[in-house]
């Protein structure tokens, strides 16, 4: 944070960059631009997303299916590299080996066919399991049409992995789809899963989720090539471009319009945040038998690179979060590859999240948000996942149930879920995850350290309740503060 300067320096500083960033991320002027040609961040700024700076990017990771049970409370297991044909080389010549959660999202050297340094993510959760990656600066869309970009590998295989970007209203940490990716649903939010040569959206309003019919024309990817995407966004219309994928990862052909989606009502917000989401259906299920592998597969691996958007540089907000659990564990299992052989594999890997008790006169845990700055803060938000699979103890899912949070020694708060959760997690397909975007009072929070705790009350099952993924985001006064506080 600073005080504003004076006016004649904010005219020079917006005047003297005009041409510098002309063609940065491809936007003549960028609100939000990432190359990722600075290489791996400080170590200073990481965070949950290993090398990506924590101060850029909120970094997830969810896996719906038994999230907690057997003394693991979403685990992630190893990722690896280089068994799918025409992938990229392993990142860099130190990245060797299985990789864990702690070392998942990496920035790579350029390659053959991706000339310029980017990021590469790989998705060990099993069975629907994803890790997103939110834009901490928020996109705003509002009176006009607004410009998302971004290269990506753009091949997919529905049955191993796939790639999914979301604009949600609230700062959602997980946000996908019922069904196949089996929730949990933003808020308000359009999501667009590029999958099969095709994007298909999805339209979601307090939860509720509306498949927009229709398709795109054939999308054009090949493994290890670029391809450019740039989606135009307005609150009536969204139009996906993609160009052929490129040999070089610099040099791409002109886009060309895949699929325009006009919306039947307005979109329900015009501000939000941008989600890139890597998504691994069952690799180690499906790795040999759909995949044509030689063994089964750890992890989807995807790669980006040149991310942004236009608009509005909003920077006054401040976000701050606090790591995962990370405790080490391991699982096995036994394959058959080829027919006959039988194969016994120890997988290392690692709890993320925290398991929060189910009862009227105790908490969990403290959790520690670092270093908080209140500095012109106008309002605050605690952003987590929350996991509730039981039917209660009035017999009904959710019914009775309440979630329960304290910040520091303030009071303890006692919330009801809502219609639209309510209704959501009733939907088929949904596993009982959440995407918590709740106010919080400022004069419950101070300078500094802030620790929070939770647990619920007549929401209980064999799999215990549990929060992860977890952010405050501060708003600040706009007209005090001129630069971003990311922490």
């Amino acid at each position: 944070m600073r005080i504003a300067p004076p006016l004649f320096a904010l005219l020079l500083a917006a005047a003297a960059p005009a041409a510098a960033f002309a063609d940065a991320c491809g936007l003549p002027a960028p609100a939000f631009c990432e190359t990722f040609e600075s290489g791996p961040a400080p170590l200073a700024d990481r965070g949950r997303g290993n090398e990506l700076s924590r101060t850029r990017f909120s970094a997830t990771r969810y896996a719906p299916s038994l999230s907690t049970g057997d003394g693991v409370t979403f685990w992630v297991w190893e990722s690896e590299f280089g068994l799918v044909p025409d992938e990229p080389p392993p990142c860099r010549s130190d990245v060797v080996g299985f990789l864990p959660a702690t070392r998942d999202t990496l920035i790579c050297e350029p390659s053959a066919h991706i000339g310029s340094r980017y990021l590469m993510t790989a998705v060990g959760s099993q069975n629907y399991g994803s890790n997103v990656y939110r834009i901490r600066q928020p996109f705003d869309f509002a009176g006009r049409t607004g410009r998302i970009v971004f290269d990506t590998d753009l091949t997919t295989n529905f049955l191993l992995g796939y790639m999914s970007i979301v604009i949600s209203e609230d700062p959602s940490p997980t946000p996908t789809w019922d069904l196949n990716g089996r929730g949990p649903n933003p808020r308000n939010g359009l999501m667009l899963v590029f999958v099969s040569n095709n994007v298909e959206v999805y339209d979601v309003r307090d939860y509720a989720l509306t498949t927009i019919a229709g398709t795109a024309t054939t999308i054009p990817a090949q493994k290890g090539r670029m391809s450019r995407v740039e989606l135009r966004l307005s609150t009536t219309q969204l139009e996906v471009l993609t160009s052929p994928p490129s040999d070089d990862g610099v040099n791409f052909a002109p886009l060309v319009s895949r699929r325009v989606v006009n919306f039947a009502q307005p979109l329900a917000f015009s501000r939000g945040y941008v989600h890139l989401i890597g998504h691994n259906h069952a690799t180690w299920k499906y790795g040999i038998t759909f995949g044509g592998l030689p063994r089964p597969l750890r992890s989807w691996n995807l790669y980006w690179d040149n991310i942004g958007f236009d608009g509005p540089a909003i920077t006054w907000t401040r976000e701050y979060e606090i790591p995962g659990a990370e405790v080490p564990s391991t699982r096995t299992t036994t394959d058959e590859y080829p027919p006959g052989t039988f194969h016994t594999t120890v997988h290392n890997g690692m709890s993320l999240g925290y398991v929060i008790p189910n009862s009227a006169s105790t908490m969990s845990a403290p959790l520690t948000f670092r270093n908080v700055s209140l500095a012109n803060a106008t309002r605050a938000r605690l952003v987590f996942n929350g996991y509730y699979q039981g039917y209660g103890t009035d017999g009904i899912r959710l019914g009775t149930g309440r979630l329960r949070y304290q910040l520091n020694d303030g009071p303890i708060h006692v919330r009801a879920f809502t219609p639209g959760e309510t209704a959501m997690i009733d939907t088929p397909g949904q596993t009982g995850g959440y995407n918590h975007a709740i106010d919080v009072p400022l004069a419950e929070l101070v300078d500094g350290d802030n620790v929070v705790r939770f647990s619920t009350l007549n929401i209980e099952s064999g799999y215990p309740n549990a929060v992860l993924n977890l952010d405050l985001v501060i708003d600040a006064n706009p007209d005090r503060v001129f630069a971003d506080g990311f922490e």
